[in-house]
């Protein structure tokens, strides 16, 4: 490949991911508590995004002796900036605690002095000399991937636990998989590096292509994290327990095909209360709710989330979140009754499903039948019905 197409191609992948910067860096987020991460992250990734699309300039537009020796040292320099900006947006997404500034201020530095130790070795040391400066480099490139995927899967493990045992849904971490799926692509695209420093022009310009397309992946599930922002931080920042003092409102009628709530005749004096106010929380179909988390359901109804569970193991003999499955399982059954032409990924998300596939494995978990064949016996009942 020409010097000419290769700069070129350095120069537009150089626009695209500036262009991109330029995004992420528009990015409204309301400037509250809760996303004050969130707008971190943002923060870092637009520096990521701008220190490649000024080296990748650079490594055009500054005149040098030996293409193969200076694209290695910008290569190695942008990697290392890159996976520290990747590695604490995402963990800023999950663990914010692993993600303090002076921590992050200590790696930063210390690339920065690497980097300008290697480019200075390639401008005054002899070629075997700098091959093995750029090897010792290279070693510390790895181990700096090596300690970032430890310490993403250490945070990534921990913050599953966090979100189910705050929510008691399984359905969430499903969601939110893209967060592992995209640092494990940025891992790919960083082990990709070594890419550039095999000396091979056509080879560095798959790798260009690579990380451009990354760069644009990432900036969506950047924009699409937006979404899912308050929800995480509630979990992995939660507040104190809340004390239970919202008064029990009176019982309400609950539609006959749910799971049944305890009538009140039949309810020992103690829970009296705290069934009433669940009936009337059925009968609003507060159970629809995805993303709100059982010690906040608990507050609602009055109570706290020891003696919600102990009411449910006590006078329902079922435990809640199974409970709030079926609730949403049967509203799913009565929306595809009432129209079996409904796309079952707008079923599943009216009945409080995030996750399609989740929904299609508890549906057929709890139905005892798949959701498609559920809803052809819909059909099928429907046109009898209208005959």
């Amino acid at each position: 490949m020409t010097s000419t197409v290769y700069n070129m191609l350095n120069i537009g992948s150089a626009l695209i991911v500036g262009s991109l910067g330029l995004v992420i860096a528009g990015v409204r987020i309301s400037a509250q508590a809760s996303t004050r991460h969130y707008r971190l992250a943002r923060v870092y990734l637009s520096i990521a995004f701008v220190v490649l699309g000024v080296l990748k300039v650079a490594e055009v537009l500054i005149p040098k002796t030996s293409d193969d020796e200076l694209t290695s040292c910008i290569a190695l320099v942008v990697g290392a900036y890159q996976a520290l900006c990747f590695t604490a947006s995402l963990v800023l997404f999950i663990s914010p605690r692993d993600a303090s500034r002076p921590r992050l201020r200590l790696h930063f530095a210390v690339i920065t002095l690497i980097g300008a130790v290697l480019i200075l070795c390639q401008r005054q040391l002899e070629y075997v000399q700098f091959r093995y400066v750029l090897a010792l480099c290279s070693l510390l490139y790895v181990c700096q991937l090596s300690y970032y995927t430890w310490l993403f899967v250490v945070c990534h493990r921990r913050f599953k636990a966090e979100m189910y045992a705050y929510y008691q849904e399984e359905d969430l971490n499903r969601q939110l998989r893209w967060i592992s799926h995209t640092f494990y692509t940025s891992l790919a695209v960083g082990c990709l590096v070594f890419l550039s420093l095999s000396g091979v022009r056509l080879l560095d310009s798959v790798f260009i292509v690579i990380y451009t397309a990354f760069y644009i992946y990432l900036t969506v599930s950047f924009i699409n994290y937006g979404q899912y922002v308050l929800t995480v931080m509630r979990a992995v920042e939660p507040a104190g327990e809340p004390e239970a003092a919202v008064e029990a409102v009176g019982a309400v009628a609950v539609p006959a095909d749910e799971p049944a709530v305890k009538s009140l005749a039949d309810t020992p004096v103690k829970w009296v209360s705290l069934s009433a106010s669940l009936q009337e929380w059925v009968a609003e179909q507060r159970y629809l709710r995805s993303d709100v988390a059982v010690k906040d359901v608990a507050a609602e109804l009055g109570t706290t989330i020891r003696k919600l569970n102990e009411y449910f193991s006590e006078v329902v003999g079922e435990d809640f979140v199974k409970w709030r499955i079926r609730l949403r399982l049967n509203h799913a059954c009565r929306l595809l009754d009432s129209d079996p032409t409904r796309p079952i990924l707008e079923v599943a998300h009216d009945a409080g499903f995030g996750d399609r596939s989740y929904f299609y494995r508890k549906f057929a978990e709890v139905e005892g039948m798949s959701v498609s064949e559920y809803k052809r016996k819909a059909m099928m009942r429907l046109a009898s019905h209208v005959k």
